[in-house]
């Protein structure tokens, strides 16, 4: 009976670990903040940030990324620092959603790093290119 139990245990821990490393892995996650009610058409917000905070040492980070529910555009946003290297590039962001985690494409040592946020605009009809804009900032890892 003490083997069983000691295999049962083993099991539910090697499960639990499994479990924790695939809700850790890559892959960006996208959340609806709220339900988008398009805008005139006119202009488009872009949400700036002067610094970004993330953790040292990890891919996986956690974020707030957002497209305004007022837009009538889907965003791609690209993550650069000095140099122009790209730590990450997210897929379409339609009005009202935001990415929560995203991971990089290398860990980062702790330190600050002068960033810049790249915003790809295109129409939610056809996809065509629209104005974009770059958001100079900082990133702070710890």
């Amino acid at each position: 009976m003490n083997r069983k139990s000691n295999i049962l245990a083993a099991f539910l821990v090697l499960a639990l670990a499994l479990a924790l490393t695939a809700c850790g892995a890559g892959g960006d996650m996208v959340e609806r903040f709220a339900e988008a009610e398009p805008g005139s058409g006119e202009n488009i917000a872009i949400p700036g940030y002067e610094k970004l905070s993330f953790a040292a040492g990890k891919t996986a980070q956690t974020v707030n990324l957002k497209n305004p529910p007022e837009n009538t555009c889907a965003f791609v946003l690209t993550l650069t620092i000095e140099g122009g290297e790209a730590l990450w590039t997210g897929k379409a962001l339609s009005p009202g959603e935001a990415f929560t985690r995203i991971t990089f494409s290398r860990a980062l040592d702790a330190g600050e790093y002068p960033a810049t946020l790249h915003y790809d605009c295109f129409s939610l009809q056809d996809h065509t290119p629209l104005n974009g804009a770059e958001i100079q900032l900082t990133i702070e890892v710890k």
